[in-house]
């Protein structure tokens, strides 16, 4: 019974480290996907830059950056803009960001402000850069890790669990030969 008991103990254990490690797994293959989509909008806007075409977007609305909550000295407003061009294809975007007084912002409305396009729907203010390089490292070094926590997961599948059942089998194995049948006398080794 207690030897049973302990066979459960050690199984679950094993099921809970496995349980972390492909939890593990699938956060970092969650991140490096959205790194790798954020990337690609990072390269449609350096698109944009190279092309060179500059259009006037209007700024239409005021956005909560702090999510209507505060982040110690009050909200924090980004200004958003729109433009839709001849062919009907709409860019927008943030103009401005990490405006601290709401007045100032909607002051902003209305106002125009230069974006580069790229007729396909891509588009950054003039004077803005792209952060695409730190993104891409961030996503191989994600990348990197959801390989490794894939081959551990993999690895503890198919060895580790039967390593175990192995000591286990070896356990029981030695268990089995201290029982005594009824009826027989044990042997004291000299």
């Amino acid at each position: 019974m207690k030897f049973e008991t302990k066979k459960k103990l050690i199984t679950l254990q094993l099921y809970l480290y496995y349980s972390v490690f492909i939890l593990l797994a699938l956060f970092l293959i969650g991140g490096t996907v959205a790194c790798f989509y954020v990337y690609q909008v990072e390269e449609g806007r350096q698109a944009a830059i190279d092309g060179g075409v500059i259009a006037e977007a209007e700024i239409i609305r005021i956005h909560d950056a702090t999510g209507g909550g505060n982040s110690g000295g009050g909200a924090i407003y980004e200004l958003r803009y729109e433009y839709t061009d001849a062919t009907g294809i709409k860019y927008w975007g943030v103009a401005e960001s990490g405006i601290n007084s709401l007045k100032y912002a909607e002051s902003q409305i209305g106002k125009k402000v230069n974006i580069y396009i790229d007729g396909k729907g891509n588009s950054i203010v003039v004077g803005q850069g792209t952060n695409k390089y730190p993104i891409l490292v961030v996503a191989l070094v994600l990348m990197v890790g959801s390989i490794v926590a894939i081959a551990f997961d993999i690895w503890f599948i198919f060895f580790q669990g039967k390593k175990s059942k192995k000591k286990e089998q070896a356990k029981e194995t030695v268990a089995a030969q201290k029982v005594v049948p009824k009826g027989a006398t044990a042997k004291k080794k000299r």
